[in-house]
């Protein structure tokens, strides 16, 4: 039913703004709650003379965002000079294998590891011994050192597409039958927290506030942290009875290449042509999907171009296609950033919950001239059962061109 090469998420692991865990960040999500931590009254011109911009006090806070626990993460005692980050991937995975309910040693010989992490420093190469807590290199090597897991252990970076880059090259393992097992992960904690600086020609949100596709929008809101799912082929998780969030019917990855305005801009076709090898690997069209967790970074111009592709190569065709983005929710957690959409969107088919897109009401034209079938999710409703089983898209984008598009679909659904 759901094709030969589907993949199972059989377990998550997460901290974001507002959460210490899965369940809490989706009891957040459904409410749609706004988690983010501002600050107004400590907001100030960076020079009135020159109005050179502001320091806006807003930032997607993850509880105890630097803390963890040594024992979990795999270090005997408390890691004197480290990043922090490597400790919070760390208890992400390993919520991830408990969520799942199996044991690293019972698993190690057959598992694989794939993920990012943020480059917040700079680390000179000494004694490798001195920069393993530090250098994001050895993050997940260092994590499959602890636990004996003995498939590949790759570390990635395409920037902000690091997340679900991860998870398309976990399951990718998997189909080879490289590994039984697979993780992906993605960890962003960076500082100073808190506050950023806007500028006239920044990315960031003058008012503090992330509007994914929402005509109000000034840009996009930072925010700290870390997400894992642990991956099987669905076959193998069926025959053991592993519990079954939701399965990964299939992904693509691309890139832009030159067809855009420069480097850093985002570019349409490029965003088509994932979406649609996506589609055609699972046997679908644009109709069958229901909803999508997009990029959706609330920078005007990414938003307009990302709405373009998204309705050029869904198109206008099918049941109610909702488009969402959690960015609004918990900030932009950078390489965390396609963990936390995936996460969504598997609660979301899961649950048959669509969750708001909090503080947008209006849609940007790039999205409604796209048909009537398309739309943005101000309030939180339920997702009516399609006649097939709930899909979702899942789409992330890296500076750089990287372009990143998976299929949700809700598990045992006729």
């Amino acid at each position: 039913m759901h094709g030969d090469h589907a993949i199972a998420i059989i377990g998550m692991g997460c901290r974001f703004a507002g959460a210490d865990g899965v369940e809490e960040f989706w009891a957040n999500l459904r409410s749609g709650r706004d988690a983010m931590t501002r600050d107004p009254s400590r907001d100030a011109d960076l020079d009135p003379d020159a109005a050179a911009g502001r320091r806006v006090h807003s930032w997607g806070v993850a509880p105890d965002r630097t803390a963890f626990d040594h024992r979990i993460a795999g270090f005997a005692a408390p890691p004197a000079d480290h990043d922090p980050q490597h400790g919070l991937l760390y208890e992400a995975l390993w919520a991830a294998a408990e969520d799942a309910g199996v044991r690293l040693p019972a698993i190690g010989e057959a598992t694989a590891l794939y993920a990012g992490v943020a480059r917040t420093r700079h680390v000179e190469r000494a004694a490798f011994e001195e920069v393993a807590n530090l250098d994001a290199t050895f993050a997940g090597p260092k994590f499959s050192y602890f636990h004996d897991l003995q498939r590949e252990s790759v570390m990635l970076d395409n920037s902000c597409a690091t997340g679900l880059v991860a998870v398309h090259l976990a399951a990718s393992s998997l189909r080879l039958g490289a590994c039984d097992y697979a993780f992906a992960g993605g960890v962003a904690v960076m500082d100073p927290a808190g506050w950023y600086d806007w500028t006239p020609t920044s990315i960031y949100a003058r008012d503090g506030v992330c509007r994914p596709f929402d005509v109000a929008s000034t840009g996009t809101v930072p925010g700290d942290g870390v997400g894992a799912v642990l991956l099987r082929r669905l076959a193998d998780a069926e025959r053991d009875g592993d519990p079954i969030h939701a399965v990964l019917r299939t992904s693509a990855v691309g890139n832009d290449g030159r067809s855009k305005n420069g480097f850093v801009i985002p570019g349409v076709p490029g965003k088509i042509r994932v979406i649609r090898q996506a589609l055609a690997q699972a046997g679908l069209t644009g109709a069958g999907l229901g909803y999508v967790e997009a990029h959706g970074v609330g920078i005007p111009m990414n938003d307009q171009i990302e709405a373009t592709a998204l309705t050029e190569a869904l198109g206008p065709d099918g049941q109610p296609l909702a488009v969402g983005s959690v960015k609004a929710s918990i900030g932009h957690t950078d390489t965390a950033a396609g963990l936390a959409a995936l996460i969504k969107a598997t609660l979301t088919v899961r649950d048959g919950f669509l969750p708001a897109t909090p503080n947008t009401s209006e849609p940007i034209e790039e999205l409604t001239k796209g048909g009537s079938r398309y739309s943005i999710v101000p309030h939180g409703r339920p997702w009516a059962a399609p006649d097939g089983p709930r899909r979702a898209g899942v789409m992330s984008a890296g500076v750089g061109g990287t372009n990143a598009f998976a299929i949700v679909e809700e598990y045992g659904a006729a």
